[in-house]
């Protein structure tokens, strides 16, 4: 081979690696702003057969995914988070103390706005 054809391949080989990259970083950006919610499946059951209303679900999954995102039982649920899934504050009140009837969830007023909410279902 000669040193234009090595070029060459050099070339068409950066350029399939610049392509793939490209390809890689716009299915990153797509995934952006996305978020994944994950509970074990005997975790919905028990809110399902506990509760009533989708807010309630809604609300428990939320918790659920706070407590694992902050690495703590005991997590505060900001209302501009549950304002995107359409919960105004007066809802999710109804559904904390849903919660906390169930035995899913453990209220904790504090002295600020934050009302902590331990959450005390566990896996059997």
């Amino acid at each position: 081979m000669t040193e234009r054809d090595l070029n060459e391949w050099d070339a068409e080989i950066e350029a399939d690696f610049q392509r793939a990259v490209a390809a890689t970083r716009q299915a990153d950006k797509r995934k952006r702003g996305r978020q994944h919610v994950g509970f074990p499946l005997a975790f919905l059951i028990d809110v399902l057969r506990l509760t009533e209303g989708r807010t309630a679900l809604v609300v428990a999954m939320c918790i659920y995914r706070r407590t694992k995102v902050c690495n703590s039982r005991t997590v505060t649920l900001p209302n501009s988070q549950l304002a995107e899934l359409g919960i105004n504050h007066r809802r999710k009140n109804e559904a904390l103390t849903k919660l906390k009837a169930a035995g899913l969830i453990r209220l904790e007023k504090d002295t600020g706005l934050s009302t902590k909410i331990t959450l005390t279902w566990t896996s059997s």
